[in-house]
């Protein structure tokens, strides 16, 4: 076989590529494999995943400060390192899909890079443009270049150290200089470390690179006193590089690669070695957040070549450049096929960088018969070439960008629907105000899930987007006092269930334009009717400052509070009688006049005389710390009267207070305070039926 520097296949004196021309094709691979990335990056796949997720929450923590050897985990943890490495990228490009998935681009281009230049650098520059062509075209490395997922970082991881290990090392039966670059054996420990913090799978990649430098030693004995030196530098880089990993590994055994992937493990061992073999060329992986199911890893006649490959590896195992691919594809085996529900590809990554190569090097054995030195065989074997790369290209496009996108099992997994409406957002922009329906806003402690809006948020590209959140459910936020506004909806069942009276108001919404789910945002426009109710409240709607601040007499709203708040008026034509036991829905008007207190509650008291509570819900319903000037909300309160609440007249009484100290907002008349409660309107309380089947 010639070497790297000379011309390729020099049958019948002439050569099929030179040097020059595999740089044009790498070029050209490179180009196309950053198309194939890139392209609608922001909407392919159209939502995060639940993994995708969990790991840009990661990434948030890591901007906080929070930064770990192992992040813990239902799955048993995670890696550190790729989070790193996403934060720093983030903060340059933004956050987002774009900015989440931009990492992994970059790992899944600059591998197809390193693929080819390993291939070039063992073998000749047709191995390494066809091992490149593998994995541009390949639909897998496509995925996980566009996932939010330390899987990302394995071909590169990979490869890199089998390329770091080919320049550091005797490869080949002769060596033209005895002196060694200290950079490559630098690079090589680095990387092994590094690997530890990124990937479980490193374990095995530093296993298999052991094993190939043992091989040197020990049985080919061809490593020279220098580069036996140099050889044990770069181990001790990697050991001081991987020792935090080591220890916190003896210390939180529950968290390591090693637990991880054996603990995980239940399938048969042999069973999972078949299946993930039949899956390269046959069955494919099942999972739709992998591969569109049914889908072989790589075509047939590419899995032929790579038997082919093999084939030729054993058969000159006796040369150190073969016996390292062997070693790293064997000795990475277990991480491919050692998973839970193997066929994984997400998982069998680890060996896509040898299966790349042997696909070349079968290949290349095949136009190296004697029957290529004639010029109209060697034409065909170049155009059969071509033919398998837009081949492949075309059931790459077709697969992944039309049938998985449109597979009705991916959206679900994918978190499609929120994918959606963070799309849509990032189009339209701030153009109009937007509230968000978010019955979990005034959740503090962080939760295993996140509720979709902020799911929403962490999907969208735009880092300045305005919105504010309020609970749909039994109240309404009507932003600019009533003019047009964005409402987004992330459950249509939650918005069916809330309060009649805001489905009053909701009527008026029409749907937002747009790919969207059914529902999912509505505009809505009510300033003539808002301006029409709040003036009927003046009439309507009388209330009373408390005795003690001013003479229990009527007047009319609104009522100016401090803090930025005044009370609009109420609902007048409500339900007024009520047995114990029942809720009594207060439905109340409130506008915001600046920046509201971000702690703002509101109080709504039923009383028993002007001192007494019998029953009080303090709530609000809308995300104050959001609020604008002139911004309208509703909220209906839901006060539960006591079982054994005696029969009578109470009076329905509201406030506002400051929650972190209790300290409550000032009712004002010009600059004068007139108390901190209104009195709204009275309520009857019934005797309970078998007292008044009793009285009468």
């Amino acid at each position: 076989m010639t070497t790297p520097s000379t011309l390729i296949n020099l049958v019948s004196g002439r050569a099929l590529m030179t040097s020059r021309m595999s740089y044009f094709f790498a070029i050209c691979l490179l180009l196309l494999g950053a198309f194939l990335r890139i392209y609608d990056l922001g909407a392919l796949p159209q939502g995060f995943s639940d993994d995708e997720i969990t790991n840009a929450r990661l990434v948030e923590n890591v901007r906080q400060g929070e930064i770990y050897v192992f992040f813990p985990g239902e799955d048993g943890g995670r890696e550190g390192m790729y989070h790193l490495f996403v934060t720093f990228v983030t903060a340059f490009v933004g956050e987002g899909a774009l900015g989440f998935r931009m990492f992994s681009v970059w790992l899944g281009i600059l591998s197809i890079a390193i693929v080819y230049t390993l291939g070039n650098h063992l073998f000749n520059p047709i191995v390494g443009v066809l091992a490149a062509g593998l994995v541009t075209f390949n639909m897998s490395a496509i995925m996980l270049s566009r996932a939010i997922s330390s899987d990302a970082a394995v071909i590169f991881l990979v490869s890199a150290s089998m390329l770091a290990l080919a320049r550091s090392l005797p490869v080949y039966r002769r060596t033209r200089v005895v002196t060694s670059n200290v950079v490559s054996f630098a690079a090589l420990g680095a990387l092994l470390g590094i690997g530890f913090y990124l990937h479980p799978s490193s374990l095995f990649i530093v296993l298999g690179a052991m094993s190939y430098i043992a091989h040197l030693v020990f049985v080919r004995n061809v490593l020279f006193r220098q580069r036996r030196s140099y050889t044990g530098f770069a181990i001790l880089l990697m050991l001081i590089i991987s020792m935090p990993y080591l220890i916190s590994s003896i210390n939180l055994p529950q968290f390591s690669a090693g637990q991880r992937i054996l603990s995980h493990y239940t399938d048969g061992l042999l069973r999972s070695i078949v299946d993930g073999f039949i899956a390269i060329i046959h069955a494919g992986d099942l999972n739709p957040l992998h591969n569109l199911p049914g889908r072989p890893l790589v075509d047939i006649f590419s899995g032929l070549f790579m038997v082919v490959g093999v084939i030729i590896c054993l058969r000159r195992r006796h040369r150190p450049r073969f016996m390292l691919i062997l070693l790293m594809f064997a000795l990475a085996l277990p991480a491919a096929f050692l998973v839970e529900g193997s066929p994984n590809f997400s998982r069998m990554i680890v060996i896509f960088p040898q299966l790349a190569l042997f696909f070349g090097m079968g290949f290349y054995s095949l136009i190296r018969l004697p029957i290529f030195a004639d010029v109209v065989f060697r034409r065909l074997a170049v155009a059969g070439v071509f033919a398998l790369a837009a081949l492949n290209l075309i059931w790459t496009w077709q697969d992944y960008f039309v049938d998985w996108r449109d597979n009705d099992a991916v959206a679900p997994l994918v978190n499609a629907e929120l994918g959606q409406i963070a799309q849509y957002l990032d189009a339209v922009g701030n153009d109009l105000p937007v509230v968000f329906c978010n019955e979990n806003w005034r959740a503090t402690q962080p939760t295993p899930a996140l509720d979709p809006a902020t799911t929403t948020l962490l999907m969208m590209n735009r880092s300045k987007f305005h919105y504010r959140e309020v609970d749909c459910s039994r109240g309404l936020l009507l932003t600019n006092g009533g003019e047009r506004q964005r409402i987004v909806f992330f459950d249509e069942r939650a918005r069916d269930a809330a309060h009649p009276y805001v489905q009053e108001w909701l009527s008026q919404a029409q749907p937002a334009t747009g790919e969207l789910p059914r529902g999912s945002v509505v505009e809505l426009e009510t300033a003539r009717l808002l301006a029409d109710r709040a003036g009927a409240f003046t009439t309507t709607a009388p209330v009373s400052y408390a005795p003690e601040a001013s003479e229990p007499k009527p007047i009319a709203p609104p009522i100016r509070f401090g803090g930025d708040l005044t009370f609009l008026g109420y609902e007048p034509d409500v339900q007024r009688e009520f047995l114990p036991g029942d809720t009594v829905d207060v439905i109340t008007y409130w506008r915001a006049e600046g920046d509201l207190l971000p702690d703002l509650t509101l109080l709504t008291h039923i009383l028993s005389s002007p001192v007494t509570p019998i029953a009080i819900h303090d709530t609000i319903l809308v995300n104050p710390a959001l609020m604008r000037g002139r911004d309208v909300f509703i909220q209906i309160t839901e006060v539960t009267l006591p079982s054994n609440a005696l029969p009578g007249e109470r009076i329905v009484s509201v406030g506002a207070y400051r929650e972190r100290d209790s300290l409550r907002l000032p009712v004002l008349l010009g600059d004068e305070t007139r108390g901190d409660r209104i009195f709204l309107y009275t309520i009857e309380v019934l005797p309970p039926p078998e007292q008044q089947q009793g009285g009468g």
